[in-house]
């Protein structure tokens, strides 16, 4: 684990606990429709695209982070809450890829990322971001924190 700057949906911290992209770790999602697991896998490859490994065979062991899907203003996409290890994804978002790199978005957030903004690059780590997946530079970003999984 490392301790990392807050990013996203408001958290009023200075720090939290970030967690390990290529440490084992379990997503639970208990009220997800279908369509919103088709959005968690969505994310899932996304980011094992870019070579993250945690979600590749998680020990019953292994820390979870819950996402949840409630209903929200047009405006909230997501927000990650590290101090209850849960991502909250707006449930109006029905369009699977951008479920998908929304998802991907908070899981950045999980994995220490911050929020960079649009016109230093494109990153999946930019606010309000609902169509960039997970970039070179995100890849780069998260390896300068963690090394490489692989």
């Amino acid at each position: 684990m490392l301790v990392v700057l807050a990013a996203c949906g408001g958290i009023d911290r200075a720090e939290y606990i970030a967690r390990d992209p290529c440490a084992p770790l379990a997503l639970t999602a208990a009220t997800a429709t279908p369509a919103e697991l088709d959005g968690i896998a969505g994310a899932i490859a996304l980011w094992r695209d870019r070579g993250v490994s945690a979600f590749d065979a998680a020990p019953a062991e292994a820390p979870a982070i819950e996402i949840g899907f409630d209903d929200a203003a047009p405006a909230f996409h997501g927000a990650y809450d590290p101090d209850h290890a849960r991502v909250l994804i707006n449930r109006d978002i029905a369009d699977a890829a951008t479920l998908g790199v929304v998802i991907a978005h908070e899981l950045g957030h999980v994995f220490g990322l911050v929020h960079v903004a649009p016109a230093a690059r494109m990153s999946v780590m930019n606010p309000g971001n609902l169509i960039t997946p997970p970039t070179d530079d995100d890849q780069r970003a998260m390896q300068a924190l963690w090394g490489s999984c692989r």
